[in-house]
Protein backbone atom coordinates (compact mmCIF):
# COMPACT_ATOMS: atom_id res chain seq x y z
CA UNK A 1 0.00 0.00 0.00
CA UNK A 2 1.55 3.70 -0.63
CA UNK A 3 0.91 6.25 1.41
CA UNK A 4 0.99 9.67 -0.15
CA UNK A 5 0.96 12.89 2.23
CA UNK A 6 -0.46 15.76 0.75
CA UNK A 7 -0.27 19.36 1.50
CA UNK A 8 -3.95 20.67 2.59
CA UNK A 9 -5.29 23.41 0.20
CA UNK A 10 -3.75 26.70 1.92
CA UNK A 11 -7.23 28.46 1.42
CA UNK A 12 -9.68 25.97 2.85
CA UNK A 13 -6.90 25.81 5.74
CA UNK A 14 -7.30 29.11 6.59
CA UNK A 15 -10.74 28.62 7.20
CA UNK A 16 -10.69 25.82 9.05
CA UNK A 17 -8.01 27.78 11.28
CA UNK A 18 -10.45 30.50 11.78
CA UNK A 19 -13.07 28.55 12.15
CA UNK A 20 -11.06 27.19 15.20
CA UNK A 21 -9.79 30.40 16.74
CA UNK A 22 -12.55 32.38 17.25
CA UNK A 23 -14.72 30.86 20.16
CA UNK A 24 -18.19 32.20 20.29
CA UNK A 25 -20.72 31.11 22.82
CA UNK A 26 -23.49 30.16 20.98
CA UNK A 27 -26.96 31.88 21.46
CA UNK A 28 -29.99 29.34 22.29
CA UNK A 29 -31.54 29.76 18.87
CA UNK A 30 -28.23 28.34 17.42
CA UNK A 31 -28.10 25.70 19.69
CA UNK A 32 -31.14 24.65 18.73
CA UNK A 33 -29.97 24.52 15.25
CA UNK A 34 -26.38 22.86 15.02
CA UNK A 35 -27.99 19.30 15.32
CA UNK A 36 -29.91 20.33 12.01
CA UNK A 37 -26.47 21.49 10.46
CA UNK A 38 -24.45 18.45 11.68
CA UNK A 39 -27.33 15.88 10.54
CA UNK A 40 -26.91 17.46 6.96
CA UNK A 41 -23.57 16.48 6.66
CA UNK A 42 -24.28 13.00 8.51
CA UNK A 43 -26.88 12.71 5.71
CA UNK A 44 -24.40 13.71 2.89
CA UNK A 45 -21.77 10.51 4.03
CA UNK A 46 -24.99 7.94 4.23
CA UNK A 47 -25.70 9.05 0.70
CA UNK A 48 -22.11 8.40 -0.12
CA UNK A 49 -22.20 5.12 1.71
CA UNK A 50 -25.21 4.22 1.17
CA UNK A 51 -25.01 5.05 -2.75
CA UNK A 52 -28.58 6.89 -2.54
CA UNK A 53 -28.11 9.46 -4.77
CA UNK A 54 -31.74 10.75 -4.35
CA UNK A 55 -31.14 11.15 -0.92
CA UNK A 56 -27.49 12.27 -1.73
CA UNK A 57 -29.25 14.88 -3.83
CA UNK A 58 -31.11 16.61 -1.18
CA UNK A 59 -28.31 17.14 1.26
CA UNK A 60 -27.01 19.91 -1.65
CA UNK A 61 -28.70 23.82 -2.50
CA UNK A 62 -27.89 26.00 -4.80
CA UNK A 63 -30.56 28.33 -3.38
CA UNK A 64 -27.99 30.71 -2.65
CA UNK A 65 -27.52 33.56 -4.91
CA UNK A 66 -24.13 32.04 -5.89
CA UNK A 67 -25.49 28.58 -7.04
CA UNK A 68 -23.85 25.54 -5.44
CA UNK A 69 -19.77 25.11 -5.23
CA UNK A 70 -17.46 22.81 -4.70
CA UNK A 71 -13.50 22.45 -3.97
CA UNK A 72 -11.69 19.16 -3.85
CA UNK A 73 -8.60 19.04 -4.99
CA UNK A 74 -9.70 20.56 -8.64
CA UNK A 75 -10.31 23.88 -7.62
CA UNK A 76 -13.11 25.72 -6.86
CA UNK A 77 -16.20 25.64 -9.07
CA UNK A 78 -19.75 26.25 -9.55
CA UNK A 79 -21.55 23.27 -10.68
CA UNK A 80 -24.64 22.10 -10.58
CA UNK A 81 -26.29 19.62 -8.24
CA UNK A 82 -26.59 16.90 -11.01
CA UNK A 83 -22.99 17.24 -11.86
CA UNK A 84 -22.19 16.69 -8.44
CA UNK A 85 -24.01 13.52 -8.07
CA UNK A 86 -22.79 12.30 -11.16
CA UNK A 87 -18.79 12.72 -9.84
CA UNK A 88 -20.05 10.74 -6.65
CA UNK A 89 -21.60 7.89 -8.83
CA UNK A 90 -18.09 8.39 -11.01
CA UNK A 91 -16.34 7.67 -8.04
CA UNK A 92 -18.07 5.22 -6.24
CA UNK A 93 -20.75 3.84 -7.93
CA UNK A 94 -22.01 0.40 -9.00
CA UNK A 95 -19.20 0.00 -11.61
CA UNK A 96 -16.10 0.95 -9.13
CA UNK A 97 -17.22 -2.65 -7.11
CA UNK A 98 -16.36 -0.73 -3.77
CA UNK A 99 -17.72 -0.63 -0.37
CA UNK A 100 -17.28 3.10 0.66
CA UNK A 101 -17.07 4.52 4.41
CA UNK A 102 -16.83 8.14 5.24
CA UNK A 103 -16.60 8.78 8.99
CA UNK A 104 -16.88 12.83 10.39
CA UNK A 105 -15.80 14.25 13.40
CA UNK A 106 -14.53 17.11 15.61
CA UNK A 107 -17.63 19.20 14.13
CA UNK A 108 -17.18 22.79 14.64
CA UNK A 109 -20.04 24.96 13.38
CA UNK A 110 -19.63 29.07 12.92
CA UNK A 111 -22.72 30.88 12.24
CA UNK A 112 -22.36 33.61 9.57
CA UNK A 113 -26.14 34.82 10.22
CA UNK A 114 -29.71 33.07 11.11
CA UNK A 115 -29.39 30.93 7.80
CA UNK A 116 -25.89 30.80 6.98
CA UNK A 117 -23.06 28.91 9.15
CA UNK A 118 -19.90 26.87 8.18
CA UNK A 119 -19.46 23.61 9.16
CA UNK A 120 -15.70 22.45 10.34
CA UNK A 121 -15.46 18.72 10.16
CA UNK A 122 -12.59 16.48 10.35
CA UNK A 123 -13.09 13.29 7.84
CA UNK A 124 -11.48 9.75 6.96
CA UNK A 125 -12.86 7.54 4.41
CA UNK A 126 -12.11 4.36 3.51
CA UNK A 127 -13.62 2.36 0.41
CA UNK A 128 -13.04 -1.79 0.36
CA UNK A 129 -12.61 -3.36 -3.25
CA UNK A 130 -15.24 -6.37 -3.32
CA UNK A 131 -13.00 -8.34 -5.50
CA UNK A 132 -9.40 -8.38 -3.72
CA UNK A 133 -10.27 -6.73 -0.98
CA UNK A 134 -7.82 -3.76 -2.11
CA UNK A 135 -7.99 -0.52 0.23
CA UNK A 136 -8.40 3.53 -0.80
CA UNK A 137 -8.46 5.35 2.47
CA UNK A 138 -7.62 9.05 2.97
CA UNK A 139 -8.01 11.71 5.96
CA UNK A 140 -8.21 15.29 5.39
CA UNK A 141 -11.31 17.84 6.16
CA UNK A 142 -14.12 19.85 5.47
CA UNK A 143 -15.12 23.39 4.87
CA UNK A 144 -18.84 23.52 4.12
CA UNK A 145 -20.85 26.40 3.76
CA UNK A 146 -24.11 25.97 4.94
CA UNK A 147 -27.50 27.26 4.14
CA UNK A 148 -30.81 27.23 5.52
CA UNK A 149 -33.06 26.59 2.86
CA UNK A 150 -36.47 28.31 2.58
CA UNK A 151 -38.15 25.19 3.46
CA UNK A 152 -35.95 25.25 6.79
CA UNK A 153 -33.80 22.64 5.64
CA UNK A 154 -30.49 23.35 6.12
CA UNK A 155 -28.09 22.31 3.03
CA UNK A 156 -25.16 22.37 2.46
CA UNK A 157 -24.17 25.12 -0.79
CA UNK A 158 -20.82 24.86 -1.07
CA UNK A 159 -18.29 21.94 -0.16
CA UNK A 160 -14.41 22.19 0.38
CA UNK A 161 -12.64 19.02 0.56
CA UNK A 162 -8.59 19.27 1.55
CA UNK A 163 -6.58 15.38 2.25
CA UNK A 164 -4.00 15.53 4.37
CA UNK A 165 -2.80 11.78 4.02
CA UNK A 166 -3.84 8.97 1.58
CA UNK A 167 -3.00 5.34 1.32
CA UNK A 168 -3.36 4.19 -2.21
CA UNK A 169 -5.80 5.89 -5.28
CA UNK A 170 -8.98 5.05 -6.12
CA UNK A 171 -8.99 2.87 -9.60
CA UNK A 172 -11.08 5.80 -10.81
CA UNK A 173 -8.58 8.33 -10.00
CA UNK A 174 -5.53 5.77 -11.16
CA UNK A 175 -7.49 5.31 -14.45
CA UNK A 176 -7.86 8.82 -15.28
CA UNK A 177 -4.30 9.64 -14.48
CA UNK A 178 -2.94 6.43 -16.96
CA UNK A 179 -5.08 8.12 -19.28
CA UNK A 180 -3.70 11.11 -19.23
CA UNK A 181 -0.51 9.77 -19.28
CA UNK A 182 0.73 10.94 -15.73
Amino acid sequence: MQNVTIPYDEKTLAMAKEIIKTPKPYTPEQLAEIPAIMAAKARYFWGNDLKDYEALSDVFTDEGPDGFWVSMGGGEKRIDIAEQIGLVQWSIGPQENVVPMHFGHNQIVKFIDDTHAQLLTRMNDRHTYEDNGEIYAGWGLYVDDMLKCKDGVWRISYVRLTYGVMENQLRCIKKMMENQGK
